[in-house]
């Protein structure tokens, strides 16, 4: 299991670390009814991550030997060029949107628990930690580890999917009105920021993952 956790720690840090997912969470927290509409937020993306680790698991994740090791480092490959990629493109196209906020994190302005939901659903599908998912889920499938261990690792990558609302909602109910000033600091900062921020994150985690599937093919 130990063995699985540490294959998997590029997948779990990465999951932790979505930009967008934060921005939006952060932003919501300082509408009317804070934590409801965060949660909504955050449970549409955990709706798509858990749509993923079921496919998976019914798809085989939870069979020791359903998948050859080299299929884990094929999909690990293919994630790091598609962050690769998706970095390039960012990287070349013009910031969009108000402030060079996307245009749905904008609609988050004016949403309640149902709307943020919804929009949660949509980025979650467009969000690039999706593939990360399931690389993760590849990792997992071609582990020598019982059904239990899979079962744990899931969950595990689903919890580090879930920090990025678990931390900020948490952080709120454990200051209240406290923290409406840091609230704001952050949201004016990742915003002013976001683009750098999502640069970095496909560009670091695409070259990581690109590398330790070229390795492990290689290898």
């Amino acid at each position: 299991m130990g063995g699985l956790l540490w294959m998997l720690a590029p997948e779990i840090i990465g999951l932790m670390i979505t930009p967008g997912a934060v921005i939006g969470c952060v932003l919501l927290l300082r509408s009317r009814t804070p934590v409801h509409n965060a949660a909504a937020f955050g449970g549409g993306f955990l709706a798509v991550y858990l749509l993923v680790a079921l496919s998976a698991v019914l798809g085989g994740a939870s069979d020791p030997v359903a998948t050859p090791a080299r299929v884990s480092h094929v999909a690990g490959l293919v994630v790091g060029l598609l962050f690769l990629a998706c970095g390039g493109w960012i990287l070349v196209r013009k910031p969009v949107g108000s402030r060079g906020r996307p245009k749905l994190l904008t609609e988050l302005e004016t949403a309640g628990p149902r709307k943020a939901f919804a929009i949660g659903l949509v980025l979650g599908v467009l969000n690039p930690n999706l593939f990360i998912m399931l690389s993760g889920m590849t990792v997992i499938s071609s582990a020598a580890v019982a059904i239990g261990a899979s079962l744990v690792a899931t969950l595990i990558l689903l919890l580090a999917a879930s920090a990025d609302f678990l931390l900020p909602i948490g952080a709120y109910l454990i200051a209240g009105d406290r923290a409406d000033h840091t609230l704001a600091v952050v949201e004016d900062w990742m915003l002013a920021h976001s683009r750098t921020l999502t640069l970095s994150v496909l560009f670091g985690f695409g070259t990581l993952f690109a590398l330790r599937g070229l390795v492990g093919l290689l290898g």
